[in-house]
């Protein structure tokens, strides 16, 4: 998990706002409770969008105040009824948090390669747990990081191409447990397209730094980038731009085609106005300016 998809605050309404947080909260005590408290240290954006986006055609939820385990003078909300999805949700959080632990391990130096082999054994148990209770989640996220690892090894210069094993393990870590029919295609493309996107969203996030430290990154090859200069160019942010703003626009246009209404608003906002204010937010890192967030798309019903 990258911790990438997330909410963008300043276009929800407050009642939407405290949802969002709810799930997140309810989501936090669900890892405590199922695999020790240290688990929540793992929560991420990323999870709670998955019991967002699973979540959309399910009943609408009751929340109640609580106390949050860790500051104790900090009043949260928390789901009733927090069923199988958060469940769900904690052991996908568990089983990608190791596999990116090992895939740290392997490729990291130093003082990160040890981090990660750290974490690999303290969260070797806890893995094994959530393998066991669901194990398709572990199938699907352990399949995926051999295929990437495959296109690593390879130097694959296409970022198409490379970010395709992770745009595949979302879309099928999604639908592992949804009903057939049109829902579960739409739900398929909706996390395909966000899967891509966190892949190309991490590794231009990461450009300088892999460049600095020979890392494989497949925008560096895809453009030929030899310096720090050749990153910040009008060509290769032109690009990559282009391919995180196609990918940005399928996602917010196939969410119109989900009937489910459940948490409908916070997965426009995440998918309209998170995504591309992320994007945003690193293109202005590197070419140091600022510019006003983008319209969201409305919903087709509101653009009678």
């Amino acid at each position: 998990m990258f911790g990438y998809v997330r909410i963008y605050k300043p276009e929800l309404k407050v009642r939407e706002y405290e949802e969002y947080k709810a799930v997140y909260c309810t989501l936090c005590r669900t890892l405590g409770r199922e695999y020790g408290q240290v688990s929540r240290l793992l929560l991420s954006y990323d999870a709670t969008f998955y019991v967002l986006l699973c979540g959309t055609g399910g009943a609408q939820p009751a929340y109640r105040k609580g106390r949050c385990r860790f500051n104790p003078a900090k009043v949260c909300y928390y789901e009733t009824d927090a069923d199988t999805l958060y469940r769900e949700a904690a052991a996908l959080t568990v089983i990608l948090a190791y596999h990116k632990a090992r895939d740290d391990r392997a490729d990291k130096k130093g003082a990160r390669k040890a981090a990660a082999a750290l974490l690999c054994a303290a969260l070797h148990g806890s893995y094994k747990k959530a393998a066991k209770r669901y194990p398709a989640f572990a199938e699907i996220a352990g399949t995926a990081m051999e295929k990437q690892a495959a296109l690593e090894r390879a130097r694959c210069e296409s970022a198409d191409r490379a970010a395709d094993p992770s745009a595949h393990a979302l879309a099928a870590l999604c639908t592992a447990f949804l009903p057939e029919g049109d829902d579960r295609r739409v739900t398929e493309r909706i996390a395909y397209c966000v899967g891509r996107w966190v892949y190309l969203m991490d590794a231009y996030d990461d450009l300088e730094k892999d460049l600095k430290c020979g890392a494989y990154n497949p925008f560096l090859l895809q453009y030929s980038v030899q310096t720090p200069a050749d990153v910040r160019s009008d060509a290769v942010q032109a690009g990559i731009l282009r391919s995180l703003s196609m990918t940005e626009n399928e996602a917010a246009e196939t969410l119109a085609l989900l009937s489910g209404t459940v948490r409908r608003a916070i997965l426009e906002n995440i998918l309209c106005d998170g995504l591309h204010a992320k994007t945003e937010a690193i293109r202005e890192a590197y070419q140091g300016e600022s510019s006003a967030p983008r319209q969201s798309i409305a919903a087709p019903e509101d653009k009678k």
